[in-house]
């Protein structure tokens, strides 16, 4: 029960943590995109995709991001 209570624990903090250790990354997105203009209209999952798109080479860079990160990168942008 101990430490299935830890684990729990564990995934929680994990969780809550996810936003601040992708801070900063979305300057990569902030070079070329103004979030208020570009993505208007465009659901979280709708502009995920097209920045997963191989074939925009404006987009090379986010290759070397997880799924994962890029949602957080996306939510913090839309945030703002």
């Amino acid at each position: 029960m101990k430490t299935e209570f830890l684990l729990a624990l564990a995934l929680v903090f994990s969780g809550a943590m996810a936003p601040y250790v992708y801070s900063g990354d979305e300057d990569l997105c902030m070079e070329c995109h103004e979030p208020a203009e570009d993505w208007v209209g465009m659901s979280p999952e709708a502009i995920l995709t097209e920045a997963q798109n191989p074939d925009n080479d404006m987009h090379e860079d986010n290759a070397g991001f997880s799924e994962e990160q890029m949602k957080a990168i996306i939510t913090t942008l839309l945030a703002q």
